[in-house]
């Protein structure tokens, strides 16, 4: 699993082939996606099989770049809404008082 704050993919190992795991942001139509769903309200992940190692090239490592790109504006906007909750508790015990 490659991860931030997030996972933004992770490979399986199979016997023939390795399954890799893609969350993004939208959903891809290739002939490489095998399958794709979504995984929660603004990440999207996606299968594709690697069996030969020329395979990894475009358009794999744009997504792969995308993906990485997607993980830190999703840890950003995480840690921004963080800090607003964090704000708003300190404000209504001010208040409070």
């Amino acid at each position: 699993m490659f991860s931030r704050k997030s996972c933004y993919f992770f490979v399986r190992p199979k016997r023939n082939f390795l399954e890799l795991c893609v969350f993004l942001s939208r959903t891809l139509k290739a002939p490489q996606v095998r399958r794709s769903d979504r995984a929660s309200r603004s990440k999207v992940y996606h299968i594709i099989h690697i069996k030969h190692r020329d395979e990894v090239e475009a358009p794999i490592t744009d997504w792969l770049r995308e993906a990485y790109e997607l993980s830190e504006v999703l840890a950003s906007k995480a840690s921004t809404a963080r800090v607003k909750s964090k704000h708003k508790l300190k404000s209504k015990r001010i208040s409070r008082r």
